[in-house]
């Protein structure tokens, strides 16, 4: 019995022929073939790992060699020194317009004192000449001699110029005053900005932030400052010479050098005074007395 045609075995001969599919033509059969369009290629997802924390080794950080402090050190310096010079300056020409105002309220008062003396002296005697039974003739010649010595010392007053120019240093030592309290009041800002310990453990950028606008007021404020200082200085030339300033500083001097005798004198009795305290244990053996007002150092650091 002959097997059927369809198990018949296939031809020897047949040979399976595999093309190789070029890369451009699969892209675009990809991009025309609307599968594809709906399924998208999963992409590898990549884990995001958190920033390290940075911490710093305050140990070995040293805070004072940092880039804003040493500009900042420089900067508050610079500012101290400028005060400094002109609250120098402002003490020395102040000093010298009190002595000078000092001479000439002493002589425009015995100026006046002495006018008013001899004006009522004159006017007592007339009133009393008859009960002291004084001749009319020294009546007559005491008023006259009083009115002349009056009016030759209102214009000698006059023709100097006291009161104007007792005046005009009065208004000038103001000026200098405001300005010497101005200049205080700077060093106040400026004096809590000297420990350094506020630096330590603080953001160096913040820091010098705070401190560029406190020095952009100073500055804006220092401006001012020495257009004051210019025209003082002018009218200080236009009171008193080079003659008067020279005679000013040497009495400074004597009158310092006297002071400082004083002080000496007073400094060994307070210190006979600290020894015996301490020595007797009167006052559970306080080393030393200190009035309040002895201090004048706002800034200096508490033992």
């Amino acid at each position: 019995m002959d097997p059927p045609e369809n198990n018949k075995p296939a031809d020897e001969n047949v040979s399976l022929s595999i093309e190789p599919v070029d890369s451009e033509s699969q892209q675009k059969s990809s991009k025309t073939d609307p599968a594809n369009e709906a399924i998208p290629e999963e992409l590898p997802v990549k884990k995001v790992e958190p920033p390290k924390e940075i911490r710093l080794n305050h140990e070995k950080l040293n805070w004072f060699e940092q880039t804003e402090y040493i500009v900042f050190s420089n900067e508050l310096k610079a500012v101290q020194r400028n005060n400094i010079i002109i609250l120098k300056e402002c003490k020395e020409n102040k000093r010298l317009l009190d002595l000078k105002y000092d001479d000439m309220n002493r002589l425009v008062n015995n100026i006046q004192t002495s006018v008013i003396f001899f004006s009522t002296l004159s006017g007592f005697i007339q009133a009393t000449r008859i009960q002291f039974s004084i001749p009319d003739t020294a009546t007559s010649i005491v008023s006259i001699t009083v009115s002349t010595y009056i009016s030759l010392l209102l214009s000698i007053s006059k023709y100097y110029k006291l009161d104007e120019t007792k005046e005009k240093i009065q208004t000038l030592r103001e000026k200098y005053s405001l300005l010497h309290n101005k200049l205080d009041h700077r060093m106040d800002i400026v004096g809590p900005w000297n420990a350094q310990n506020l630096w330590i453990h603080q953001d160096p950028a913040a820091r010098y932030k705070e401190w560029v606008a406190v020095r952009n007021q100073l500055d804006d404020e220092y401006k001012d400052i020495i257009v004051s200082k210019q025209s003082m200085s002018a009218e200080l030339e236009d009171i008193m010479d080079t003659k008067s300033r020279n005679q000013y500083f040497i009495k400074n001097r004597e009158i310092n050098f006297k002071n400082r005798e004083m002080l000496y004198t007073w400094d060994k009795k307070e210190t006979e005074l600290e020894v015996r305290i301490t020595t007797e244990k009167v006052m559970g053996g306080r080393s030393s007395i200190k009035l309040q007002h002895e201090e004048l150092d706002n800034w200096a650091e508490e033992p």
